[in-house]
């Protein structure tokens, strides 16, 4: 290429570079929270990103959060974490709970209006509500406790053990069967635990716990729960304050609570004002304790004359089975006393402040359901073989 020519290209191109006119910079579009957008240069952007448009639709998009106490807040997506980190939250579930009513009824509730709603009746918890109930065949229903005297009109009860027979094997396994399958589970070697519903026509004995309460009591308790058994305890109001927890069990596992005086004392011997301030302070001990005044009262060393009879307004249990178990401290001679001695309507004696005394309740209590025998209360069984006790009398059995 010759001089010229390369000279000539050269200006054209200085020409051209002359006369074109430089690029320009793009507009961009951006986005606000409410939805309006706004066209703006490149250069600008920074500029109304600051007060508040956004670069992407998505930056923009507008959520709701939720706060414990009711509130809502509208916030642009893009500063959803800064506020999760000043305590609101993503979703409504988040910030409330279901709280409940006895009646069956529900509501969700913000968390910090809760307590409020808890003050009036409503609960956290469904198990605060309801209650399991039993049919005759041992299903369980969760009702709601407004309506479980209702359900017990219906058949329904509380305790399994008010509508099927708790029955034991001689290896000491458990089960509860239905009323009307019991003699069948009999007949292949199964026994009779205890029961709520007396039969009069069957055999039945009281065993009584004489001194306590003390601290092998609540053992004592949890055998005759096991087999479903009752007992008396005939208690000294001294030591009752102190085991009142163990009372109020035995209570509610439908034993029942005689008087022993409060101190231990020979009433045959004692003044009556004496007399009175040993029974009234009992019976009051063990109303504070449990609410329910003892019926009956067991003289200690059975000790009793004329004038402990006429002071003391309730009936005086003595024994037909003594088991000595107090001096000899044996339980296998606590279980042979029980064996050779008890007859139908006794009332055995054994005294629930003995480690050994504990050690043979199991024994003896199996021994009298495998021969047939229910365990009852005193009171059950003058009720149930005499009618109502009589204040005054001395009642040593309760023959049919």
């Amino acid at each position: 290429m010759n001089k010229r020519k390369m000279t000539l290209i050269l200006a054209c191109v200085i020409l051209f570079t002359a006369f074109t006119p430089a690029a320009q910079p793009q507009d961009v579009t951006l986005y606000a929270s409410d939805g309006r957008t706004i066209i703006v240069p490149a250069e600008d952007v920074e500029r109304w990103v600051n007060v508040g448009w956004y670069k992407t639709p998505e930056d923009a998009a507008v959520i709701t959060l939720y706060a414990t106490d009711g509130r809502t807040l509208e916030v642009p997506e893009y500063h959803r974490q800064t506020y999760l980190d000043l305590g609101w939250y993503n979703t409504k579930e988040e910030v409330t709970i279901t709280m409940y009513a006895m009646d069956g009824r529900t509501m969700q509730v913000y968390k910090d209006r809760a307590e409020a709603q808890h003050s009036v009746g409503w609960y956290y918890n469904l198990s605060d509500v309801t209650v399991t109930m039993y049919d005759g065949n041992g299903n369980e229903h969760t009702v709601f406790k407004n309506n479980v005297e209702t359900e017990k009109a219906n058949g329904l009860s509380q305790n399994k053990n008010d509508v099927m027979q708790v029955m034991f094997s001689a290896a000491g396994e458990f089960i509860h069967v239905p009323y009307d399958k019991v003699e069948e589970y009999k007949a292949v070697g199964w026994y009779s635990g205890g029961t709520t519903k007396i039969d009069p026509a069957r055999p039945m004995v009281a065993i009584t716990f004489d001194d306590g309460p003390g601290k092998h009591t609540d053992r004592v308790l949890s055998i005759l729960e096991k087999y479903n058994a009752r007992a008396t305890f005939f208690v000294q109001g001294k030591n009752v304050p102190g085991y009142a927890s163990v009372m109020k069990r035995a209570v509610s596992l439908n034993n029942e609570i005689g008087n022993h005086t409060y101190s231990h004392v020979n009433l045959s011997s004692s003044s009556t004002a004496t007399i009175s301030q040993q029974i009234n302070a009992t019976n009051t001990a063990v109303y504070n304790a449990t609410g329910v005044y003892p019926k009956l009262y067991r003289p200690p060393y059975g000790a009793y004359n004329s004038s402990v009879l006429n002071c003391i307004a309730m009936p005086a249990i003595m024994w037909s089975v003594d088991t000595l178990d107090w001096k000899h401290r044996n339980p296998s001679k606590t279980l042979a006393s029980v064996q050779k001695d008890t007859k139908d309507g006794a009332i055995i004696l054994m005294h629930d402040i003995h480690e050994p005394t504990a050690d043979s309740v199991e024994s003896v209590v199996r021994h009298l359901l495998m021969n047939g025998y229910q365990l009852v209360t005193v009171s059950e069984l003058i009720e149930t073989r005499q009618g109502s006790v009589v204040n005054g009398r001395v009642y040593n059995s309760v023959k049919p």
